[in-house]
């Protein structure tokens, strides 16, 4: 008879450790006109996912509305199908499409089976070469957009995000830029098709899911014709222009809630201090077992989210915390926020709660690695920011071994509220 060996309840078993992330690079090729394509196969399922990525985000604009409505129009017509016949061949074919804009880039994202993908390839190259942008449906557009800007405009989170972006970048910089209502009524057709066939021709692709050598067959056929455009001189202009102003109070009547932001520029991703940077705004305010939400949502009952982001983009970055709070509560929670900044300077976080931090930090990379299409979406993002791939197992990795004393100096480095800029929309008079 087997000996039954009953394990030992009185002894902890050790926590396990985190092991190595690993990432591979995607394989790239060279369309015959010299567009670059890059794989990230996955033969155990039967979808593709299609990336097409422009340089054409609203930094490249030369005037406002310009870059998003070309990114929102490009399915409302060609020459050969209208908007209807586009939407009903995507439809037939179980396919559907995203369309995606930042200050940096533009694109299309295609999920199809991949034995369509014949079909659908030529449909993709069409948008990319033959949109129209139909006036009337260029009207339509522009009133919509100038409907959503007028409902957008009273609330306080909506005019918060205009002034904090004019306010950290510079109102007259290319990220800095924000819409104002006179801007649509200047949109003309003839603008969007100056940035379409000038912007539209500078692209990559990435391709993940399920490929075969059919699909890279028609993948040349189709993108590796399309003529490309001579290469686009380098921008000139101003990425950033920061206003001078350390805190801004705007007053809205009647308002219910106050919308705050705090925050500064940030530090780019391959800076030697952007790991430890990264995992203290996690525990302040990156995750929902935050000190942020422990404190403002939990404790206080002020509001119901807050959250800190570090965002960055190809020429610049920034830290924010923002909330929106009952208006009653504004000054006081302006202080909280100060207050828990302040303490992430002075004192040092706990080992425990550094455990948890890292441990909801591990989880979520590797949700955000798991399977091509998270693989795509992610190294969309480092080609966008032009950092190597390889960045974020090492951003993890360094990390994972970051210690309290480690963090105690950068918190006081780059997270003191006293150097950064103050944003109040709502009920700013005791601020005053």
């Amino acid at each position: 008879m087997n000996k039954i060996i009953h394990p030992d309840r009185k002894t902890m078993p050790q926590p396990a450790g985190f092991e190595t992330l690993y990432i591979t690079a995607p394989e790239k090729i060279i369309l015959d006109n010299g567009i670059p394509a890059y794989l990230i196969p996955d033969d155990n399922q039967e979808v593709t996912r299609l990336d097409v990525v422009f340089n054409a985000g609203t930094s490249f604009q030369d005037e406002k509305l310009q870059a998003s409505a070309v990114n929102d129009l490009l399915a409302e017509g060609t020459s050969r199908h209208s908007s209807y016949q586009i939407a009903e061949i995507l439809d037939f074919h179980g396919a559907y499409t995203d369309y995606f804009l930042t200050k940096d880039t533009a694109g299309i994202t295609l999920y199809g089976l991949t034995k369509y993908y014949d079909r659908l390839l030529p449909l993709v190259g069409e948008l990319i070469t033959d949109a129209i942008f139909p006036e009337e449906e260029l009207n339509i557009y522009t009133d919509r957009k100038r409907q959503e800007y007028q409902v957008n405009s009273q609330k306080v989170g909506f005019m918060a995000s205009q002034a904090f972006n004019k306010l950290l970048f510079g109102e007259k910089s290319a990220y800095g830029q924000v819409l104002e209502a006179d801007d649509f009524g200047k949109l003309t057709r003839h603008s969007l098709l100056d940035f379409y066939r000038y912007r539209y021709r500078d692209f990559y692709v990435i391709l993940s899911g399920k490929i075969d050598k059919t699909l890279l067959r028609n993948l040349n056929r189709v993108m590796g014709t399309i003529p490309q455009a001579t290469q686009p001189e380098t921008l000139n202009r101003d990425f950033v222009l920061p206003e001078a102003k350390h805190e801004l109070f705007i007053k809205k009547e009647d308002a219910l809630q106050s919308a705050l932001r705090i925050g500064t520029s940030g530090i780019a991703h391959l800076h030697p201090d952007f790991s430890g940077l990264n995992l203290l705004n996690t525990v302040l305010g990156g995750y929902f077992g935050s000190r942020l939400m422990g404190s403002i949502r939990e404790e206080k009952g002020y509001t119901y989210g807050i959250y800190s982001i570090l965002q960055n983009y190809r020429h610049a970055s920034l830290f924010a915390v923002a909330t929106e709070v009952n208006a009653r509560h504004t000054s006081a929670a302006v202080k909280e926020i100060k207050f828990q900044m302040h303490r992430l300077c002075e004192e040092k976080i706990g080992e425990s709660e550094l455990h948890t931090v890292k441990n909801y930090v591990y989880g979520s990379y590797l949700r955000n690695f798991d399977g091509a299409f998270q693989l795509a979406e992610r190294f969309r993002k480092s080609t966008e920011l032009e950092i190597p791939f390889s960045f974020y197992k090492e951003n993890l990795e360094q990390m994972m071994q970051l210690t309290p004393d480690d963090l105690l100096p950068l918190a006081g480095k780059y997270l003191n509220p006293d150097k950064m800029k103050t944003l109040v929309v709502g009920n700013v008079s005791e601020l005053l």
